[in-house]
């Protein structure tokens, strides 16, 4: 069931604090923000970020205590216009600090690598760790691949940690790209066709 932007606004806390521990260890996440201290105080910033840049361009998808959530954004919505980059540049530089260079750096190769068909982009998936293993990740990926597959359109992602190539294989993604962040971790993108 999908979670209107009131329903998500009110677990605002919980949907950032949940993402915030799924990336705690993630491949991205330790590149950008080397030292483990340092990114569990400032990934909270981080996702405060993008839970509200993409709930106001997308959707947010999570299960009833948001143990799960996933952030999509629709075709027309995935790249921030130079608007939305310029405003946004501060907060990054206090979310991220010192990282914000290393962010930027894999931003950009992400752009870079995106298809240039239209597509709905799964920006973020993540459970919390206590909940890992339970399936409630596959139940906020479902929960946005049924409005992927409400509108017969292409869905996209990206994932840094080669055990996930596995899982979105299981939702019908299959890998059209590869990359690496110079000196940093190696990218699969995804496509899943429409259904």
């Amino acid at each position: 069931m999908m979670k209107s932007r009131a329903e998500v606004s009110i677990k605002t806390e919980a949907v950032i604090n949940c993402l915030a521990q799924a990336f705690q260890g993630e491949p991205t996440f330790s590149y950008i923000l080397p030292d483990s201290i340092e990114r569990a105080r400032r990934l909270p910033e981080a996702f405060k970020i993008f839970v509200k840049e993409d709930a106001r361009k997308g959707h947010i998808f999570a299960t009833p205590e948001c143990e799960a959530v996933t952030l999509w954004r629709p075709p027309g919505t995935v790249h921030d216009n130079l608007w939305d980059s310029l405003r946004l540049a501060l907060p990054y530089v206090r979310a991220l600090g010192g990282g914000v260079w290393r962010g930027s750096k894999v931003a950009d190769l992400i752009a870079q690598n995106m298809p240039k068909e239209p597509f709905w982009y799964l920006h973020f998936a993540g459970c919390a760790p206590k909940h890992q293993g339970k399936g409630m990740g596959g139940t906020a990926i479902r929960m946005g691949l049924e409005a992927v597959d409400a509108e017969c359109a292409h869905a996209y992602l990206e994932t840094a940690d080669a055990s996930n190539v596995h899982l979105y294989r299981n939702f019908g993604f299959e890998v059209v790209r590869n990359w690496k962040v110079p000196g940093g971790p190696e990218f699969w993108g995804m496509i899943r066709p429409p259904q």
